[in-house]
């Protein structure tokens, strides 16, 4: 727990984490809704409820995109930066092993991204209130908020531990930083490629789908048909599929880290 308060300081005490990242997303959610409001203020006809629906849809959809992209970015650094700058160092002198300091650290961003989406969905109802003076349904705030939740549970999960794992080869932030960021965007047509031209897989089968290479996009695909229908058995299988990639990501950065000789670092 003493390594988990620690990260958090960690985060607290950047300037550029704590303060202009939420700015930025801030400002991106108030130019959105006063824009909304201003064509809604334009029109003839009254503002219904599924118009309030779809607005906060995408004010959600907006922090949902941010806070993946911003999970990445920190779980990038969490580990390569503090090799790279010798900093990693001073907490090894201290009577911790080495998987705790990793779970620390994975334990921190899982747990502060859903709580990072939780206080902008509170902000995106009183911008929304604030501008279109309507509110979505309570079921549909309730859903979207547990449908984003979890897929970002999963991206934060998956992408942390896939970083460590990077993080224990290399001393390189720029070089975890751009694999995290290749891997989010590229990894599913790799894997069509792959498929395509040597494998012949069939696309609706369980051993594609689940592939590490594709579950990300299979979960964003059911993430965004449970949108608009209840959630299916699928999504929590891809879910854990995803944490269960994460888990072996996560052992792999354990075994050697264990090994490695941080002294060498710069």
């Amino acid at each position: 727990m003493k390594l988990l308060i620690n990260e958090w300081r960690k985060y607290l005490r950047n300037v550029r984490s704590a303060i202009i990242i939420p700015l930025i997303l801030l400002v991106v959610l108030i130019i959105y809704f006063c824009t909304i409001g201003f064509i809604f203020s334009k029109t003839t006809h009254s503002l219904s409820v599924a118009d309030c629906n779809k607005a906060f849809f995408y004010g959600i959809s907006i922090c949902y995109y941010f806070i993946n992209f911003i999970a990445i970015i920190y779980a990038s650094n969490i580990l390569s930066s503090e090799i790279s700058r010798g900093t990693i160092k001073f907490i090894l002198t201290r009577p911790y092993q080495r998987y705790k300091i990793l779970l620390a650290k994975i334990g921190a961003i899982t747990i502060l991204m859903p709580v990072m989406l939780i206080i902008f969905v509170i902000i995106t109802l009183l911008l929304q209130l604030l501008t279109l003076h309507h509110l979505p349904e309570l079921s549909i705030i309730i859903k979207y908020t547990k449908i984003c939740s979890l897929y970002i549970l999963g991206v934060t999960v998956f992408f942390t531990a896939f970083a460590l794992m990077l993080s224990s080869l290399t001393s390189s932030p720029a070089f975890v930083t751009g694999c995290c960021i290749v891997y989010y965007f590229f990894a599913a047509g790799l894997w069509a490629l792959i498929n395509l031209i040597y494998l012949d897989l069939p696309t609706d089968g369980w051993l594609y789908k689940l592939c590490p290479l594709n579950v990300k996009s299979y979960l964003f695909d059911l993430m965004k048909d449970a949108i608009e229908n209840p959630i299916h058995n699928e999504f929590y299988i891809a879910l854990l599929a995803d944490i269960v990639y994460a888990c072996i990501f996560f052992l792999i950065a354990v075994l050697v880290f264990r090994r490695r000789d941080i002294s060498l670092a710069n």
